[in-house]
């Protein structure tokens, strides 16, 4: 495992604003940029389900938009 570079080709690739935890109006990326600043409501993560960066970095964890970067 190892944290997503913050780059345009895992921005580009990301799926976090297609989440139902997605707060609207916010940077996505979260599991290399870190948390949000805004209000998290805990209604699913689909990071595992789907997304390119996490199944590229191998990554193991959810909701890094409330726990962080992963790393």
């Amino acid at each position: 495992m190892a944290t997503p570079q913050e780059n345009d080709e895992n921005y580009n690739a990301c799926i976090c604003n297609g989440c139902p935890s997605f707060p609207g109006n916010d940077k996505k990326l979260y599991c290399a940029r870190g948390k949000s600043d805004k209000k998290i409501v805990m209604e699913g993560c689909i990071c595992p389900a789907g997304c390119p960066v996490y199944a590229q970095h191998k990554l193991r964890d959810m909701y890094y938009c409330i726990n962080g970067k992963a790393k």
